[in-house]
């Protein structure tokens, strides 16, 4: 009978402890604000990351997982420079049709069996955005990637999310919308 009281009493400390950290909002996003210019909602856990992409303004992982988020911000100007310079403005229009098309051929031809979903019109938080799926291989190992590319007032941003095509993982849907959180501040 003591022991039964042992078990109970912890298993009622456990439960406190649960209830205490979510009624703090323990699991509530991490919201991540990047040089005044804007702001994204992580999962609760993301972890600053490097490495990810030398252009990008925000790198993102969440440990125990197979998922990698990061943010690219460019001024229309810089982008706009990038056509002209590449001698490209035939293939890529200086609009955010041109910026997405650019950003998935980056993508794409760093796969090997790419197969890129239909893009889609989409507003997040009153911006335009496109956004497109796309599936493929590095070293073999299958890769689901999330492409979206937002027009702000001066800028556009690329949201790229990757984690292994077959992994499951408590948070997926926490991850996958962390797009629809972007404000331009």
């Amino acid at each position: 009978m003591y022991k039964l009281k042992s078990v109970s009493k912890l298993t009622l400390i456990l439960i406190s402890v649960v209830l205490l950290f979510s009624s703090c909002g323990i699991t509530d996003p991490i919201v991540v604000k990047v040089k005044e210019k804007y702001s994204i909602d992580l999962p609760w856990g993301s972890m600053p990351s490097k490495n990810l992409n030398s252009a990008a303004s925000l790198e993102y992982s969440l440990p125990g997982t197979d998922y990698f988020i990061y943010v690219i911000d460019e001024s229309k100007e810089a982008f706009k420079k990038t056509l002209v310079d590449n001698k490209i403005t035939e293939q890529f229009s200086n609009n955010l049709e041109g910026y997405t098309s650019l950003a998935l051929l980056n993508i794409k031809n760093k796969l090997k069996e790419a197969k890129v979903s239909e893009i889609k019109d989409i507003k997040i938080n009153n911006l335009n955005a496109k956004k497109a799926e796309m599936k493929g291989k590095i070293n073999g190992v299958d890769l689901y990637y999330s492409i979206t590319s937002i027009q702000g007032k001066d800028s556009y941003y690329q949201i790229i999310s990757w984690r292994k095509d077959k992994s499951d993982f408590e948070r997926k849907e926490a991850m996958d919308n962390a797009i629809f959180t972007f404000k331009e501040l």
